[in-house]
């Protein structure tokens, strides 16, 4: 698995490995970084910076490192992108910053599809929610929180609190297939307060849940009753939903800026003021099992230490074939150089690979042309997978699986039949894992409709109970006129 934070001047992706944090690749650039979000299979990497720049990077490869920009950045005006969220097939992007935009991208086309209009102030936090993402959330320095339609591109109605007016924090749905129109805002005020998507009300409120500052918040997605706060009072509180009262609390050595819980849901990281990347174990460790510092050589040349404005678990739903492939994914990213990205740039930028990459890759492909001599190439069923709908970033083949590297002379019959055997029973498990992936997809498809069913049948018969209360109402009256009419006549 992999995390990506946004700190300093630059995205660094670690490497998460027996609850060890090994850096790998960096993004720099000249201004300085917001936030980063990883794609739903981990393949692209999505960065913002101050200046407004959006950046899609494609880590999958060392040697076709690509690219492309979204959104180029400006100098003169003030275009800080301060949130990014994408869409469950990673198809779209939104955007949200100090121009009071909310912008909608089609990573497939590469263009912007649409852009709402401006909010009353700057926003703070952008999330996509509902059953299929089919609201767009803001969340504004105002304290106003804008819900617009996605497919629609149309305004959908504003949310706040009239008792507390304090800046929204961050704003968040959760992920959990039970819970998906269930939304949390944090504020200034150190208040949690859920949401309601399809009635655009709230539910639930934890005033002053935090003595500073509320900075993030993250939905548990295995507990769909969980939630975590962090805030500038160092400290990670834990509230359940569904008894609406706080449960536990993580004690941090440093302020908490941003946060993010893993998919198996007992992993959480937190990126503090004081540049520090900690990672926690909430099965038991009440101590951080690892902390890093990512602008740790700007504190030794005498800077300040910038905080981590952003923090993100990679999307990983790890399984046992899919082992090997990320072993490989993970070799070539601690392998790859940093590059650097320029403050403005060209739309489409694919950066050369050095020398030593170049040889590295003919080796590779020498080798693969003398393993797979003699039977017919095919790539493995894990190249196939990218971006959903989207257009390619980058080449995203990797050679045929190979146990050795015998030479055609000493290559015998039996170890030819045997490495082909070995390789067929490779194909079948990653076969069998890729319809095992289909079918939890359908099978989370199917609970996320049948919720859907259920909140449409809970609402049609509260609308048939009042219907029939009008009914017994306006028979009750008919009776009493019926009464007064025999006793006039």
């Amino acid at each position: 698995m992999f995390l990506a934070a946004a700190c300093g001047n630059a995205v660094h992706v670690y490497d998460i490995d027996g609850g060890t944090l090994r850096e790998g690749r960096k993004i720099c650039s000249n201004i300085e970084a917001t936030c980063a979000v990883w794609n739903h299979n981990n393949r692209i990497l999505v960065s913002a910076f101050a200046n407004g720049l959006i950046s899609i990077n494609s880590l999958t490869s060392q040697r076709d490192a690509t690219v492309f920009n979204l959104q180029e950045g400006s100098s003169g005006v003030d275009m800080r992108v301060n949130s990014l969220h994408l869409s469950a097939g990673s198809r779209y992007l939104i955007s949200g910053g100090t121009d009071r935009a909310v912008r909608v991208w089609d990573l497939k086309r590469q263009q912007l599809k649409h852009a709402f209009s401006a909010c009353n102030s700057a926003i703070r936090s952008v999330t996509f929610t509902g059953q299929t993402d089919e609201f767009i959330v803001a969340g504004c320095e105002s304290g106003d929180i804008y819900l617009y339609h996605t497919q629609q591109g149309i305004a959908a109605g504003m949310c706040r609190d009239r008792e507390d007016a304090s800046a929204i924090q961050a704003v968040q749905s959760s992920t959990h297939p039970f819970v998906r129109n269930k939304l949390g805002t944090v504020q200034m005020s150190g208040t949690l307060r859920l949401w309601d998507i399809t009635t655009a009300s709230q539910t639930s409120s934890f005033p002053r849940l935090h003595w500073a500052p509320s900075t993030c918040i993250a939905f548990s997605p295995v507990h769909k009753h969980l939630v975590a706060t962090g805030g500038l009072d160092k400290r990670v509180v834990f509230c359940d939903m569904g008894v609406q009262k706080e449960i536990n609390c993580l004690e941090s050595p440093y302020a908490v800026t941003t946060m993010s819980m893993h998919a198996n849901g007992h992993l959480i990281t937190t990126g503090t003021s004081t540049g520090h990347v900690l990672l926690y174990d909430l099965r038991g460790a009440t101590k951080p099992l690892a902390i890093v510092e990512p602008c740790g050589a700007q504190a030794a040349a005498g800077a300040a230490m910038p905080s981590v404005q952003w923090i993100q678990f990679s999307q990983d739903r790890m399984k046992d074939g899919d082992a090997s492939m990320a072993s490989s994914s993970s070799a070539s990213m601690k392998k790859a150089k940093s590059f650097h990205m320029q403050t403005l740039q060209t739309s489409l930028l694919n950066l050369v690979p050095s020398s030593a990459s170049l040889d590295g890759a003919s080796d590779d492909r020498l080798k693969s042309s003398l393993s797979t001599k003699g039977r017919s190439a095919a790539l493995p069923l894990a190249t196939l997978a990218g971006l959903s709908g989207a257009a390619p970033v980058g080449k995203l083949s990797d050679p045929l699986p190979s146990t050795s590297d015998p030479t055609p002379a000493n290559l015998t019959a039996g170890e030819a039949s045997s490495e082909s055997i070995a390789w067929l029973r490779q194909e079948l498990h990653d076969l069998r894992d890729g319809l095992s992936e289909q079918i939890q997809l359908v099978h989370l498809e199917v609970l996320r409709q049948h919720q859907t069913q259920q909140t449409e049948l809970a609402n049609a018969m509260h609308e048939l109970k009042l219907q029939m209360a009008q009914l017994l109402a306006e028979n009750q009256h008919l009776r009493r006129e019926n009464e007064r009419l025999k006793h006039i006549f």
